[in-house]
């Protein structure tokens, strides 16, 4: 995540009765940070996101859930209207990486709700962006938008660039997003929170250090001694040979 000021959010932690991980569902326990906006992201700050959280348990969207004298005193003013909102469905929060197909055009869109009157954003799926006006959403406060996410090696500058020109028309959105290079293609690999992704989607071995990246000169793991049939014996880790690290050794200077 880029550098995010500490009065920018909250360090909490939650028991896993409370939220679930958005890219697998499954609930999560341990440390989590809370931003100014409203979202939720585990790990232990801005430097070691888990992914993203969402409620375990969503709430509906009822008026009479909080069980207080002001909401009892609002449904029997407000009847009718209260009735109406109990019959919208909530908008599911989504979050959906690139496909092999975005990555070869270079961008993806990314789908986003906004609720008009409090300003907050929740990243959804083109499903729901696509079905918005079909389906029972409450739309008179709620409003649908995408935003064209560039996936290239200048990834970070290039959504910085955008996310600045759209800060005008919708306040927040550029907080919103804190990582501006997420998903981008560094030297063949793509960071997505601590893991590290080839374009063909298969994971990065965690065994290989910072440095191992594409390198589009001729020292290549292809010719370092430590490789062995595809493995690297010094870090213990099956390797691609167009790919190279600082620990590079030529096969030559020790007679192989």
């Amino acid at each position: 995540m880029a550098y995010l000021p500490k009065n920018k959010y909250k360090k909490l932690y939650t028991k896993g009765n409370e939220f679930k991980l958005t890219t697998t569902g499954e609930a999560y326990t341990g440390e989590y940070i809370k931003l100014n906006d409203g979202r939720l992201f585990a790990g232990s700050g801005p430097d070691d996101l888990k992914g993203r959280l969402t409620s375990l348990y969503p709430i509906r969207n009822n008026n009479v859930l909080n069980n207080n004298k002001n909401n009892k005193i609002y449904s029997i003013l407000q009847k009718e209207l209260s009735l109406k909102q109990d019959t919208y469905i909530p908008i599911p929060a989504s979050s959906s990486p690139p496909t092999a197909i975005d990555y070869s055009n270079g961008y993806y869109n990314r789908y986003i709700s906004v609720r008009l009157n409090t300003k907050q954003y929740t990243e959804i799926s083109k499903d729901v962006y696509e079905n918005f006006s079909k389906r029972n959403y409450n739309k008179s406060l709620n409003k649908v938008f995408f935003v064209k996410w560039n996936l290239g090696e200048n990834s970070e500058v290039e959504n910085t660039k955008r996310l600045r020109q759209l800060e005008y028309d919708l306040p927040g959105i550029f907080n919103f997003f804190p990582n501006k290079g997420e998903y981008g293609i560094k030297n063949g690999i793509i960071r997505v929170g601590n893991s590290r992704i080839y374009t063909d989607g298969k994971v990065v071995p965690k065994n290989l250090p910072p440095s191992y990246q594409q390198n589009e000169f001729e020292e290549r793991c292809a010719g370092c001694k430590f490789n062995q049939k595809g493995i690297c014996n010094k870090w213990d880790a099956e390797i691609k040979k167009e790919f190279w690290c600082r620990a590079y050794e030529a096969k030559s200077n020790f007679g192989s």
